[in-house]
């Protein structure tokens, strides 16, 4: 029995756990609200109009909203500035031209296509291009131009000899049969006689006969001719294929027109520079040209410009608009008006502040503001959590086999003494809490012994056990759980933090035969021995929470948040997971069946 346990369950230190989850709820709850708070418009205003009702603004303006009259202010400064304006002879004159008819028909025709085709043809004809097209124009005549250069060259060429000798002939009838003899078996036999001397009087008939025949004499006569000398000399020459490029272009339309072009006295007055002349005429002959070039240098636009630009009439429209304006007429009755704190947007706020600082979760919020209260959600994560409410074991985070059994078989096994075997989680339940039930029944399993290994044998108890070796390991930290006290002495019911190995561990509870808290270790002879603090003073049937805070080399344990153990250890320097499990060490009497080893909730923390 622990003295440390009774005394601290006697002079109530132990607080009961029903009042620790109410209050912990309650503080989680209110630190949610406080951050809600936190983050809120409704803080950022409440402080905003807390400084403002505080600073030295808000008191020198309440003195000056109450000391404010309209006689004397600002104001009413305006509004005199307003009528003397009003007054000036330049204004009035200004908005006398302004709506006026005359005005309205000279801003048209200034942006009117017809004054813009009046000034650029204006432009046009007295320094643009017009004089040099017009004069251009009349140096454009017939006589000693190009085209009569040509027409001369043309003519001159038409009366050669060879030219027209060459046009005689070519493609005629007397040249076609000349070439056609000039391929004739006949001439060719002719020549033939000719030039060789013929002794023989039936040759010499037939070449007589031949220098009579008519076509050959014919062809002899023009092949001989000067006529067809000069053609030939002809065909090929500079004169003929220049007069022939001359003979075309000349008798083309464009060439005919051109000349009738030049020859046109009146081509003028068929131009464009002539079109836009008179058509410039005509504007500047009309009556909205006339009206707009005289209105345009009158003393009044001139002094309606002037304005338009002006400082003061830029003054006035700005006071006019201001006077008319809904704010100035307010702010002069707000300045008339006596009981003008009481309606002022400061009242206004000071009123919201004071209602606001009454509000209980504001209240509430600067209860806490500043203080540790929230410490522990300030430095702490969950890293790892479970309240088993799904109806059955999440197996993303729990094992039903202890690491060494899934390592060395894939399969739990029992070792020499054990009077139970671990089922593959036949034996745990999760509703709203995790149950691990020990009971009395029959089933095979495997036994492990040193000298024979796993060997089938017969057990009479089954019971679970759950790890979260393969999810989830943390080496500092804190790890808690609530878990109903109701040890069995015939069991061994626990809750350990264990590595790789078996030992140390670290018991946040071990009940059953023995009820302690501490660090597990195996002694010379292989058994289990805990260098920690008995706790079976605790009431039985009754839900506690049990806590442990490891940081380095130091180990604290809680019950119910007050502090039972502090122990120093550095060889528990490695990542530790959770394993929960209940064995049978003696035969358990019928009327202690099932077992039940109840677990409501397991969290671990870590440090942010």
């Amino acid at each position: 029995m622990s003295f440390k346990i009774f005394s601290l369950q006697l002079l109530g230190k132990i607080k009961p756990v029903e009042k620790i989850e109410i209050q912990r709820k309650n503080l989680w709850n209110d630190y949610q609200e406080f951050l809600q708070v936190e983050n809120s418009d409704e803080l950022k205003e409440y402080l905003d109009l807390e400084k403002f009702i505080q600073s030295a603004e808000f008191v020198n303006r309440k003195k000056e909203i109450q000391r404010m009259q309209f006689k004397g202010s600002k104001e009413e400064k305006l509004l005199k500035e307003f009528e003397q304006l009003k007054k000036a002879g330049h204004i009035k004159k200004y908005f006398k031209l302004k709506d006026s008819p005359q005005l309205k028909r000279f801003i048209t025709l200034k942006g009117s296509d017809k004054l813009k085709e009046y000034h650029q043809l204006k432009e046009y004809v007295e320094n643009g291009n017009f004089s040099k097209e017009k004069e251009e124009m009349h140096r454009l005549v017939f006589k000693g131009s190009v085209e009569q250069s040509k027409e001369k060259e043309y003519n001159k060429l038409k009366k050669q000899p060879g030219i027209k000798i060459f046009y005689e002939l070519h493609q005629s009838e007397i040249l076609k049969r000349h070439d056609a003899i000039s391929h004739t078996e006949k001439l060719k036999k002719y020549l033939e006689l000719k030039n060789i001397s013929v002794a023989d009087k039936e040759k010499k008939h037939e070449l007589k006969k031949l220098k009579n025949d008519n076509e050959i004499k014919s062809y002899l006569k023009l092949e001989h001719s000067k006529k067809l000398k000069l053609y030939r000399e002809t065909a090929d020459s500079y004169n003929l294929k220049r007069f022939e490029e001359l003979k075309v272009e000349i008798e083309s339309e464009a060439f005919k027109k051109r000349i009738d072009y030049l020859k046109d006295k009146k081509k003028f007055e068929k131009t464009e520079a002539f079109k836009n002349w008179s058509r410039f005429k005509e504007l500047a002959s009309s009556d909205d040209i006339k009206f707009f070039l005289k209105f345009e240098k009158s003393p009044q636009l001139d002094n309606y410009y002037k304005v338009a630009d002006s400082a003061d009439l830029k003054r006035f429209n700005e006071l006019s608009s201001l006077i008319a304006s809904e704010d100035f007429l307010k702010r002069k009755a707000y300045l008339e008006d006596s009981k003008k704190w009481g309606k002022s947007e400061e009242y206004a706020r000071e009123q919201k502040y004071l209602e606001m600082k009454k509000r209980p979760h504001l209240v509430k919020y600067f209860k806490y503001k500043g203080t540790d209260a929230f410490d522990f959600y300030t430095y702490w994560d969950v890293s790892f959590e479970d309240a088993f409410q799904g109806g059955k074991l999440d197996v993303e985070k729990w094992s039903t086999l202890s690491p060494w059994a899934d390592k060395a078989i894939g399969r739990n096994y029992s070792l020499p003494g054990d009077l139970h075997v671990y089922t593959n989680g036949e034996n745990i339940t999760c509703e709203s809490k995790l149950v691990i039930e020990t009971r009395k029944e029959k089933v095979d399993g495997m036994i492990w012994k040193m000298s024979a290994g796993f060997i089938p044998a017969e057990f009479d108890y089954t019971s679970g056990l759950v790890s979260t070796a393969k999810s989830f390991r943390q080496e500092d930290g804190i790890f808690e759980a609530k878990i109903k006290f109701n040890p069995v002495k015939e069991t061994v019911s626990s809750f350990v933090l264990q590595g790789e190995k078996a030992y140390p561990g670290i018991y946040l509870l071990e009940m059953g035969a023995k009820n302690r808290i501490g660090i597990s270790s195996q002694n010379e002879k292989g058994k289990l021995t805990i260098n920690g603090l008995d706790i079976s003073n605790l009431k039985k049937g009754k839900w506690y929470i049990f806590t442990l805070e490891k940081s380095d080399n130091s180990l604290v344990w809680k019950i119910n948040e007050t502090e039972v153990l502090r122990l120093e250890n550095r060889h528990i320097d490695f990542p530790l997971h959770i394993s929960l499990f209940s064995l049978v060490i003696s035969q358990v009497p019928g009327s202690l069946l099932p077992v039940r080893f109840q677990t409501e909730w397991i969290k671990c923390y870590k440090k942010k």
